[in-house]
């Protein structure tokens, strides 16, 4: 188990299972109802969450909710990747992430 996670890749799958009891209750924080922004943070501040940009971007362009501009904001995609994952395991899913 692990207390860190790095988004990159042609597809990105987080379960569950893929990290600590301390990181999963975290991410799910993220996902529940409500402004999610201060637990988004924590979870920057705590745990060491990187990605490459260009995956990044790629995972959250499908989404369609961000523009071109602010899909360049690689801090902010991160924070977005940490809000989507928390919403599906907290929704007890894989987190699934894929740049096609």
């Amino acid at each position: 188990m692990k207390n860190a996670i790095h988004y990159a890749g042609i597809d990105f799958l987080l379960g569950r299972d893929d990290v600590s009891p301390e990181l999963l209750a975290d991410l799910v924080d993220c996902g529940k109802p409500g402004p999610a922004d201060e637990a988004v943070a924590y979870v920057r501040r705590v745990y060491d969450i990187t990605g490459d940009e260009a995956d990044c971007a790629a995972y959250l362009k499908g989404y369609g909710a961000w523009t071109e501009e602010e899909l360049l904001d690689h801090d902010e995609n991160l924070n977005r990747l940490i809000w989507l994952t928390g919403g599906a395991l907290a929704e007890d899913e894989d987190a699934y992430f894929s740049i096609y």
